[in-house]
């Protein structure tokens, strides 16, 4: 086999081998189009229901609700389940005019969870961290001063605001840790009345404090690490290209120079 037929050989190996790599380009572009128009819908429904328009929150959540319908087949089971949810949610809350800031954190929940669908750049979620993170601090220094009343209003307000960022973590996050995280914030709350030492419930407080921080510090899984997984493969093929064109170089100098002499 010649250098050329080599060459021809490999891109059609390459063509052959990895179609699926143009589809999932044109797929991936498809999919990022989409999720900018639906963030950007999410956003204006967000702006709407914190200035107190609910009308008009209800209007674009309507359009918003139908552009995400139609564009399910982009998103996984997990991400239709998630939004679909948070939708409805909202839906209800303005149906039914409920308390304001209910209507204002279900829309900022719907918000962060659109953004978490993004597999670039920063999550939104992330600049949550201190209102979530303040509260657990705020309990630890209740339970230490065997302030109870203080503990219980603290623990409401991190209940609320880590309901405002759940969506987004299921989506974003990495499932065991949200898995882990959710049993312990569970156990923590179904047992929050109970008679349980203060020493017991800060090491509590202390193991939800150490998975948020890990969640928080967590990268996101984007195009990168596909490519970095692919760039190999291509490495690997570009070196053994070369290496047959480098021998039958040299074998062909040889023989050059052995007709020569």
């Amino acid at each position: 086999m010649n250098v050329k037929l080599f060459i021809i050989f490999v891109c059609f190996t390459l063509f052959i081998g990895f179609p699926e790599r143009g589809y999932a380009e044109n797929s991936s572009a498809a999919m990022k189009n989409q999720t900018d128009n639906l963030i950007s819908l999410s956003d204006q429904v967000f702006h709407y229901s914190i200035a107190k328009q609910d009308k008009a929150a209800a209007s674009l959540l309507n359009e918003l609700s139908e552009k995400w319908n139609h564009s399910l087949d982009l998103y996984s089971e997990k991400e239709q389940q998630v939004i679909g949810t948070s939708i409805v949610k909202l839906k209800v809350l303005l149906k039914t005019q409920a308390n304001q800031q209910e209507i204002a954190d279900a829309a900022a929940s719907l918000r962060l969870g659109f953004d978490a669908l993004q597999n670039e750049g920063t999550p939104m979620w992330k600049e949550k961290r201190s209102d979530i993170m303040k509260p657990l601090s705020r309990m630890n220094t209740a339970l230490k001063n065997k302030k109870q009343e203080y503990y219980q209003y603290e623990l409401n307000q991190f209940l609320n605001e880590y309901a405002i960022i759940y969506p987004a973590l299921i989506i974003d996050g990495q499932p065991d840790m949200v898995t882990l995280l959710d049993q312990r914030i569970t156990t923590l709350t179904n047992h929050r009345l109970e008679d349980i030492t203060e020493s017991k419930r800060i090491r509590q407080l202390n193991r939800i404090t150490d998975d948020l921080n890990r969640l928080f510090k967590q990268s996101r899984n984007g195009k990168e690490e596909n490519t970095m997984g692919f760039m190999p493969i291509i490495g690997g093929i570009v070196v053994t290209v070369l290496a047959y064109v480098s021998w039958v170089r040299y074998t062909a100098e040889r023989k050059r120079r052995a007709r020569i002499h």
